[in-house]
This record gives C-alpha cells, sequence and structure tokens, in this order.
C-alpha cells in the first residue's frame, strides 16, 4: 500500500509504477537522505513534535539502516517507489509508530531537494581532489622534461609553428585545469544552499529552525525562499555544465596525445597498462584509455543537454519531470572521476621519446625568429615577414632547409641579413627570446612551475 493513497480509490496501475519508480536510481542518495532524516528527527524533537523517547527511537532506526545498508542487508520493494519512501517504509518497520512521525512537516520535495544538493557537494569535492592529483603529476612531468631539456614542435593548424618546451605544454594543462577548479569552486557555492524545511512549495507548516538545520547538515544557510528551494535545479545545470568543460578539456588533450603516440609522430609511448591490442592485427597497440576519455566528453555534453531539455519546460515549483535530474547527474559524476584518474595514470606512465622528436623539428620552426632578426635590424614586421615567406617558399621550391642556406643566399632576399643571422637557427637562443612572462623561455617556464606548486600548496589546505 502506498503511504500517499487515502485520496485514492484504486491502486496505481502496475505499469505506471513501473514508469513511476525512481528508486533504481535514487537509492544511491540513502546516506544523504538519512542524514537528512536524522537532522529533520532533531529539529522535530526541537520543536515538542517528538519526544526524547521517539526522536532517540528514529534516530537509532536510522543508523541501523545505514549500516545495514552498507553491509548490503537492505532490501528493496517495487512499493517502495523512490528512496525516500523506502527509508520510512524500513523505519517504520524496524521501530513501529513512531516512523510514522518523521515525515511531519517536510515533504518529498524538499526532502530530494535537500539529498541531490549534499550529494553533488561530496562529488564536487571528490571531482576537486581529483583535478588536483592530475595536477601535481603535471608539475613532476614539466619538471622531468624541463630537467631533460626537451623540446617539441607546437602546432596550430596541426602544423608546425615554433618550438618550445614541452615543460610549457604540459604546465598548459595545469592551467587549464585550475580555471575547471574555479568554475566548479562556483557550482559548489550555488549547490550550498539547504532547502530542508521548504515543504512541498510554501514551507513546512510546523516552526523548524531552518538555520539550524542548515548548519548540522553542513550547508552555508538554508535556501531564501521555499518555490525556489524546491524548484531549482540550475545547480545542476551549472555542475553538469563544469563537469562537461573538464571532459571536452580532457579531449582536447588526449586527441593530441594520441596523435603524438603513432607511429608518424612518435613522440610519446603509452605504458601497456593503458593500452590495448587488436584481434586481429598482432603489432597494433591502441591507446584506447586516451580515445575512452575523448569519447566520454560526448557523454558529458549529452547529459548537460538532456537536463537542460527536461527543465526548460518545467514550471514552478516541483513537477515529476524532475526525477529526470538525477541518472545524468549521477552518469556524469561517476565517469568525470575514473575519466580523471584515468587520464592522471597515463600522463605518469608515457614514455617521452626525446630522440624521435628531436629528429622531427623543422627548421621551418624558426621563420618567425628570422623575421624578429630583421626587425631587430630595423624592417618594419610586414616586411620581413614577407621577404621571410619568400624565403620560405624558395626553400620549399627547392627542396632546402631554411638552416642550410649560406649568408650569400639569405642576403640576395635581403641586405640586412649579416653573419649573425647563424644564431637564429638554434632552438635554445628561439626559446631564450621568449622569457616573456608566460612564455616557453627555460626562465619564464621554471617560474610557471613555481607558481603551479604555490597553486597546489594553497588548493591542499
Amino acid at each position: 500500500m502506498k503511504m500517499w493513497n487515502g485520496r485514492f480509490k484504486k491502486p496505481m496501475d502496475r505499469l505506471m509504477e513501473t514508469f513511476s519508480n525512481s528508486l533504481p536510481f535514487d537509492k544511491m542518495l540513502i546516506e544523504e537522505d538519512l542524514a537528512g532524516s536524522l537532522a529533520w528527527a532533531r529539529g522535530l524533537k526541537r520543536i515538542g513534535i517528538l519526544n526524547h523517547r521517539e526522536c532517540a527511537k528514529i534516530q537509532a532506526g536510522l543508523r541501523s539502516i545505514s549500516a545495514d545498508y552498507k553491509r548490503g542487508r537492505i532490501s528493496f520493494l517495487s512499493m517502495d517507489e523512490d528512496i525516500h519512501m523506502a527509508v520510512e517504509r524500513l523505519l517504520t518497520k524496524r521501530i513501529g509508530e513512531a516512523g510514522a512521525k518523521l515525515h511531519t512537516g517536510r515533504s518529498r520535495n524538499d526532502q530530494v531537494a535537500t539529498d541531490v544538493r549534499l550529494f553533488v557537494k561530496k562529488a564536487i569535492t571528490e571531482v576537486k581532489a581529483a583535478l588536483i592529483v592530475l595536477q601535481k603529476v603535471l608539475i613532476e612531468r614539466a619538471k622531468k622534461d624541463l630537467a631533460a631539456a626537451i623540446i617539441v614542435p607546437a602546432y596550430t593548424h596541426l602544423q608546425q609553428a615554433q618550438p618550445m618546451l614541452l615543460a610549457h605544454y604540459w604546465l598548459s594543462l595545469f592551467f587549464a585545469l585550475e580555471r575547471e577548479k574555479s568554475r566548479i569552486a562556483h557550482a559548489f557555492l550555488t549547490s550550498d544552499l539547504c532547502p530542508l524545511g521548504a515543504g512541498a512549495v510554501a514551507g513546512s507548516g510546523f516552526p523548524v529552525d531552518r538555520k539550524r538545520l542548515a548548519k548540522e547538515l553542513g550547508f552555508a544557510a538554508a535556501a531564501p525562499n521555499s518555490v525556489d528551494a524546491v524548484a531549482a535545479r540550475d545547480f545542476l545545470l551549472e555542475t553538469l555544465a563544469c563537469i562537461s568543460s573538464i571532459g571536452i578539456t580532457l579531449s582536447r588533450y588526449a586527441e593530441d596525445l594520441i596523435i603524438w603516440s603513432s607511429k608518424e609522430f612518435g613522440f610519446i609511448e603509452l605504458d601497456d597498462a593503458w593500452s590495448s591490442g587488436s584481434s586481429m592485427m598482432p603489432q597494433k597497440k591502441n591507446p584506447d584509455s586516451l580515445e575512452l576519455i575523448r569519447g566520454k566528453s560526448g557523454r558529458f555534453v549529452g547529459n548537460y543537454i538532456r537536463l537542460a531539455t527536461t527543465l526548460k519546460g518545467v514550471g514552478l515549483a516541483y513537477y515529476k519531470d524532475l526525477q529526470e535530474d538525477k541518472e545524468p547527474l549521477f552518469d556524469s559524476m561517476a565517469n568525470i572521476e575514473i575519466s580523471l584518474a584515468v587520464f592522471t595514470r597515463v600522463l605518469r606512465t608515457l614514455t617521452v621519446n626525446a630522440g624521435k622528436i628531436e629528429k622531427q623539428l623543422d627548421p621551418f620552426l624558426l621563420a618567425t625568429d628570422m623575421a624578429d632578426y630583421l626587425v631587430r635590424k630595423g624592417l618594419p614586421f610586414r616586411k620581413a615577414h614577407n621577404v621571410v615567406g619568400k624565403i620560405v617558399a624558395w626553400c620549399v621550391e627547392k627542396n632546402k632547409s631554411l638552416s642550410d642556406l649560406p649568408l650569400s643566399a639569405l642576403q640576395q632576399f635581403h641586405q640586412l641579413f649579416g653573419r649573425d643571422v647563424r644564431r637564429v637557427f638554434s632552438w635554445e637562443h628561439a626559446l631564450a627570446k621568449r622569457e616573456v612572462e608566460g612564455g616557453t623561455g627555460r626562465k619564464s617556464v621554471i617560474h610557471q612551475i613555481t607558481c603551479a606548486e604555490n597553486i597546489v600548496k594553497n588548493s591542499s589546505k
């Protein structure tokens, strides 16, 4: 028998029961639901709805449910409908009539809003911790590859553009992740309001202390408006947007590393533990870990769109449509956590093939430095750009390397070229010219590492 069936003359159709039952997925909220119920019982005791004995029985019963759930001893029934009804049934069965008093003054509307906010806060905290671990690995890689002085071609349009330190590349991801942390920090703030006591829509009919409830449950404050408290799901939308952004960031770097691991590039090799083979081709070593991370980004965006599409047609305050908010949330949270963990281990264990990278460094990477050389000689940059462009075109036509041209050949393009032009054809010289803050010069990269270490140190406090 349903706990709300007093108004109805016949039972719900079995198909409708299956259609509306959220227990298969919202049972994940059992710990949050129990925490909210424990706080609510104390709140009811404070206003005299529960006496000391009843409150003690309810709290003992709720704690026993939690313990049994952790041991795998809880059996749910189809009639439970959702996690709230399941907990209430289990509690009443264990302690009797006192359990039936627990729902006084509250609604499943404010219950589920509270549960979900508690879940989101916990999940965001775990995602932030995973981001920090990944950032630490990026610092380790940057230090290691800086010590080895590994220079790689930086790419734009998938074409070799300019030389840069590999450490500089790893740090670019570090600072991208720092922005992701700032976004999820805001999502945490928007989730940090307690709906409990808002009732179904207009507030509880009993004078519960909502500020105290919020404090006991670890919220920053009580949600200030009862309609908004039960209706709001924007905090979920923001959370899913943040997860989507993290997924997209990881996907972009995974794409680079997938390309770098190919035979054509050969810049890196993934550890065997994070690769797979082919059922037909014995020679294959596939970067499946990175490909799955890249693929998950579509899943995260899909979950965001799924909830956004649901929310846009839902009025205020609560409608059954809002039941659809949990599956995309649970799915995104579970998958971003494993994606971050896998990406972290891939980066920690991959091998950088410094020799192969060095062979792939094309002297054309120094074309900009050659133009800058002419600028320092007094030629306007646009004219210098044109001169070097013509030199590059000539080299391509004649199948010559830019660094092989004698001074006499260069002076045919412009008389400002002097003997000191040979210094341009040095990777180290090119890096040294980019000591601007945030640049790929060695001193600049060392400064970035120091900044990164300070960020992680402060994040961990």
